[in-house]
């Protein structure tokens, strides 16, 4: 049995933002979660790092947050931040008095910004399409999501805190009406282990409910699930978005040797559920190439759809509902945190450790928005370029990792996953999909002794019916070509049938 101070369940961009703040202000904790870092809705957002532009005509005191955060987090996590800029375009047919209020909000709650002719704009972006009729400058920027979690847990590992990926938390225990622990059961051995401890924070995301559940609880929130398509090379190298209303596909985001354009806003019941629609596919690019025309002839990749956690709509309008956050207090030992975005994840994250601190009777500040992200200094930042010059033996060219990325990893978290040597080295996620680096990888771990043959082609199965997944609404022109070369390998060169 683990004994604790604190129980943190999800591993999310919250989460591990929580975990960083208690271990910086001394508390000790146990994060769980049911997979591995960023596996909601953090890992499958756009990977944008707002300005706050989006919300700032409907939605100012979201705005408000998001700039604040962005300007912070650019100091505190540069190795996980790439200061693009964005641009808000206004094509024809846009309103103009839509432009005169985002500017005018802008300016109320503090967002910089510059109007650029069509001629500037297109010296900055030369992809644009020619026919705007202005754009607006804002310090958008990119963001690297998993990067961004494995360095908040670096802070609680190196101050003791526990941390369990791979396990599911089956049942919260509750003695005299108030939480006092949990059973987690671990994914691949089925051991179901205990924790205990004073306060237990439901940082779950779209699962909030679900897990509050366990505990007699509710959460009050609309699921709202977002699709997005990812293109074979960046198109752009400044965040793009629509000068107009938020709706479907109005965002282009550069991200490391890609672009990821987005986004829908669907009520969905059970974020387990949530797929991406043949439709929702047409719909992100043809409205993306209407900002972006190469986008119309580009090679799409890969689909995939995240859930939002959002604060309970009135109206049953997704868009409408507000992208700021609520922390509730069960008032039986369970906190619950939800709605909120990326951006804001670290101001979340000392909101509720506020709260915890308040629980305890004690009066230590938050020092996350001063002190840098911790194990940066292991990273290579942006471009992508700036990895070639040390570079040998390489696993994956589209992320260019090599096998001593792989190697280190496995060594670190005794992976046994091939997903978490993914989201820690970005191996498989560029324009092959891991289609050429998946098997490389597994041998490499299967050598170190990490797993069995047996093993391995299991994984290797299940990793390629989990991409297929995502690859499969995106399967015409180019795209269906290098997917069946990817089959012809396979189960041609590799006789590697589907198991009966």
């Amino acid at each position: 049995m683990i004994k604790t101070d604190v129980i943190i369940i999800g591993g999310g961009s919250t989460g591990c933002g929580i975990a960083r703040d208690l271990a910086l202000r001394g508390i000790p904790h146990c994060l769980i979660e049911k997979g591995d870092f960023a596996a909601g809705a953090t890992g499958a957002c756009h990977g944008l790092l707002h300005s706050g532009g989006r919300y700032a005509v409907n939605d100012p005191e979201a705005a408000t947050e998001c700039i604040s955060e962005n300007m912070i987090l650019r100091k505190i996590g540069v190795k996980c931040v790439e200061q693009t800029g964005g641009l808000f375009v206004r094509l024809p047919g846009d309103s103009k008095r839509f432009r005169d209020m985002f500017l005018k909000s802008c300016e109320e709650v503090g967002i910089p910004t510059e109007v650029l002719s069509p001629s500037r704009a297109l010296d900055l972006v030369p992809s644009l399409n020619p026919s705007l009729e202005e754009a607006v400058k804002v310090p958008d920027c990119s963001i690297d999501p998993f990067r961004l979690c494995m360095l908040n847990i670096t802070s609680s590992r190196k101050r003791g805190g526990e941390i369990l990926t791979h396990n599911r938390v089956i049942d919260i225990i509750m003695e005299h009406g108030r939480c006092v622990g949990v059973r987690a059961q671990e994914e691949s051995t089925a051991e179901v282990r205990e924790i205990r401890g004073k306060i237990i924070i439901n940082a779950t995301g779209a699962w909030g409910d679900k897990v509050a559940s366990l505990a007699g609880s509710s959460v009050p929130m609309t699921l709202s699930k977002g699709s997005l398509i990812i293109t074979n090379h960046r198109l752009t190298n400044m965040v793009i978005n629509r000068l107009r209303p938020s709706s479907d596909g109005d965002i282009i985001v550069p991200n490391e040797a890609v672009c990821l354009a987005g986004t829908t806003s669907m009520t969905v019941s059970d974020p387990d559920e949530a797929g991406v629609e043949p439709g929702e596919v047409d719909i992100i690019a043809t409205q993306a190439q209407q900002m972006i025309p190469d986008f119309r002839t580009t090679r799409l990749i890969r689909v995939y759809a995240g859930v939002r956690p959002l604060l309970e709509a009135d109206d049953g309008d997704d868009r409408a509902i507000s992208r700021g956050f609520r922390i509730i207090d069960h008032k039986n030992g369970m906190f619950s945190i939800l709605g909120g975005k990326l951006s804001t994840y670290r101001l979340m994250a000392e909101k509720m450790s506020d709260s915890v601190m308040e629980v305890f009777g004690l009066k230590t500040k938050c020092r996350t928005a001063e002190l840098p992200l911790e194990g940066q200094e292991e990273l290579r930042g942006y471009p992508i370029s700036n990895r070639l010059k040390t570079l040998e033996n390489i696993v994956c060219e589209c992320e260019l990792v090599t096998a001593d990325d792989v190697e280190r990893v496995a060594r670190e978290i005794g992976a046994r996953h091939i997903g978490d040597i993914q989201h820690r080295t970005r191996l498989g996620m560029g324009p092959c999909q891991g289609g050429f680096c998946t098997y490389r990888a597994l041998g490499i771990m299967q050598e170190m002794g990490r797993m069995t043959p047996e093993e391995s082609m299991r994984i290797l199965r299940e990793f390629l019916q989990r991409r297929f997944k995502g690859i499969k609404p995106a399967l015409w022109g180019d795209q269906l070509r290098e997917e069946q070369l990817v089959e012809g390998i396979y189960l041609g060169i590799l006789d590697m049938e589907q198991e009966p």
